[in-house]
């Protein structure tokens, strides 16, 4: 085996290093033990607190638990091992190698020192060989003056002179070569045994160092391990004792042991909460009885239809949490029956959020129902008559539109039908009047043609809706529309004037006559095919602000025309003027410029023109301008 001094030469940092860093080993474990042995111990005292309370706790619900021998008692009695064994941590252990390592470390401090010692000497005799030389080469130059001052010196006294000067420096530099001489020879000698014995020595004194450190080390963790091996195995017995108890527990057993001993006290005492009444208002003397007036049928009407909308929206996923926490439940129980097979835990909670959520929507459910069932019962035949087919969603208005019911501006936030287009305000959103009812004539053609106009479509019509309130009455030609209609709609298919027709067995003032086929997009909606159209329809009710008619369902009002009159159902004034609120840009050929406060004229069409436009003259041009654009002087 190769030692430090042979393998190493001249390494003495290098092996200094090494050494500490082994060394260091050893206070540092002994830290380490010493703050493990306080932990264990802190631990060991508050744990023997914490089972002191636990036991208070033990004897207060004995009865509860069915007995004294509580299961999870006797499971805690390991934890009295803890102190002892950080007692013994601490004395045996930390204490020992703290010292060990205390004493290991000065031994190193003081042979690193002998190290410096050492090369004390070798610069030492380094210094004295430099010294010496320096005294020759001085000795040389004195004798080379000398011998100059002799060659140089006349004839007589200055020549003896100057050859005893010269002889003398001479004695000199032979006395300085021989000390040179001799401190070269020490020095060498010097040098030899620091770099051949003495230096790796050291090295090998290091090394040994190292190794009785690393023994030291090796005894005081063989002790730690057998204290270990000794507290576990004291652990072990007592977590035997304590697995034998927990398998006596019995969760069943247990919680019906609870009901039963708080229940007789609980159900003789216990009734549910009474039920809410009608408490009518200390300055307004009323009763509990339902207004049936129009405006509050139509209210409740809107409110029973919201409530059946979002019934139908909840009661899929009701179906689908309920399948959610049976299966979670199923789930559960198979994690429980099987350990370890997955996350019994995240199971637990993602079934409590499925089932809250279920709760939730199963306690709306019964209150939607419950309010139409009310409703039912206090509206009778007519709580079904007119509810709205509007879907409203949230939307918001940049720039104001007419509010259907109140006929005020609505602008910011509001509500617009998805289907219709018809803006309300939040708060009129229940208030927005019946559908119309239309019956429909038995196959009744109108005396003359109904055609479509060219380009428009003769299979389907599109909803469609002013957002303002003003009307106009239909002009003796087809209204004009957008070849490209406005972000987000889409434009009804324009049609011929209807031809009047030649009888009809209604009254003209309530019949209808259809220009364009129609397919219901919901089911409050009337489906009318290509074979119908030209047919009189009777009108039942009238057309309301949206710009539907219904017969058990709704009509778009822009698809039909009186039969008495020739008018549109919504119509005004043909010469009828406006003033612009806003200034618009064409974006197209048939729109018209509008600045704000330019006053024009409604044409006939006026505006019925299509979804949100209105059809104007100005300066002798037609056009079409956004309805919400222009206000009626």
């Amino acid at each position: 085996m190769a030692t430090y001094g042979e393998g190493l030469p001249d390494s003495i940092p290098l092996v200094s290093t090494r050494t500490s860093s082994q060394l260091a080993l050893v206070p540092a474990l002994s830290s380490f033990l010493a703050g493990l042995a306080h932990i264990h111990r802190k631990a060991s005292t508050d744990a023997s607190a914490h089972i002191g309370s636990f036991r208070l706790h033990i004897a207060r619900s004995a009865a509860e638990r069915g007995g004294e021998q509580a299961s999870l008692e006797r499971a805690l009695a390991g934890v009295r091992e803890t102190g002892v064994y950080a007692d013994k941590l601490a004395r045996e252990v930390a204490a020992r190698m703290d010292e060990v390592g205390q004493r290991l470390d000065a031994v190193r401090k003081k042979h690193h020192s002998f190290y410096g010692k050492l090369m004390s000497q070798r610069d030492k005799a380094y210094e004295q060989r430099d010294r010496s030389r320096a005294a020759y080469f001085s000795a040389c130059d004195a004798l080379e003056s000398a011998r100059q001052r002799k060659a140089g010196a006349k004839e007589g006294r200055d020549t003896e002179k100057a050859t005893r000067a010269y002889d003398a420096a001479h004695v000199d530099m032979l006395l300085a070569k021989d000390q040179y001489l001799l401190d070269v020879d020490a020095a060498n000698e010097v040098k030899r045994r620091v770099y051949e014995v003495h230096l790796p020595a050291v090295h090998d004194e290091f090394q040994l160092l190292e190794a009785s450190a690393v023994h030291q080390l090796e005894h005081l963790v063989e002790r730690v391990l057998a204290l270990q091996r000794e507290a576990a195995e004291r652990v072990l017995g007592c977590v035997a004792a304590a697995q034998e108890a927990l398998s006596l527990v019995d969760i069943e057993s247990d919680q019906q042991a609870f009901v039963y001993q708080h229940s007789r006290t609980l159900l003789a005492a216990y009734e549910h909460p009474p039920d809410l009444v009608f408490e009518e208002s200390p300055v307004w003397h009323d009763t509990d009885e339902f207004d049936t007036s129009p405006p509050a049928m139509t209210y409740l009407q809107n409110v029973k239809g919201k409530a059946l909308s979002r019934l139908g929206d909840i009661s899929p996923a009701i179906d689908s949490k309920r399948r959610e926490v049976s299966g979670l439940r199923n789930l559960r129980e198979t994690y429980e029956r099987e350990k370890g097979l997955g996350d019994t835990v995240g199971v637990i909670e993602n079934f409590f959020n499925v089932s809250h959520e279920t709760t939730l929507l199963e306690l709306q459910q019964s209150e939607l129902k419950a309010t139409v069932e009310l409703i039912d019962a206090t509206l009778g035949d007519d709580a079904s008559t007119g509810l709205r087919p509007h879907d409203f969603k949230p939307s918001s208005f940049v720039t104001p539109s007419t509010c259907a019911v109140c006929e005020s501006s609505v602008w910011g936030k509001g509500l617009k039908c998805e289907k219709c287009s018809m803006a309300v305000h939040t708060k009129c959103e229940l208030k927005v009047s019946r559908p119309h009812r239309v019956v429909r004539a038995k196959s009744k053609k109108v005396g003359g043609t109904v055609t479509p106009a060219t380009g428009g479509s003769t299979t389907s019509l599109s909803r469609t809706m002013s957002t303002t309130s003003g009307t106009s009455s239909v002009s003796s030609g087809p209204p004009p529309r957008r070849a490209v209609g406005p972000p987000g709609s889409m434009p009804p298919p324009s049609a011929s004037p209807p031809v009047p027709p030649s009888s009809s067995s209604a009254d003209p003032a309530r019949t209808v006559t259809l220009l364009y086929p129609y397919t219901a997009a919901t089911a409050f909606e009337l489906t009318l095919t290509e074979s119908d159209v030209g047919s009189v329809l009777e009108l039942l009710d009238d057309e309301d602000e949206s710009g539907w008619i219904k017969e058990g369902g709704a009509l778009p009002g822009g698809g039909a025309v009186a039969t008495g009159g020739g008018a549109a159902l919504r119509g005004a004034g043909a010469a009828e003027r406006v003033v612009a609120l806003y200034d618009y840009a064409p974006q197209s050929g048939d729109e018209l410029a509008l600045r704000e406060g330019d006053e024009v004229e409604l044409t006939s069409t006026g505006f019925a023109a299509g979804e949100g436009w209105a059809e104007v003259s100005k300066d002798g041009r037609t056009g079409l301008v956004p309805a919400s654009y222009i206000q009626t002087v």
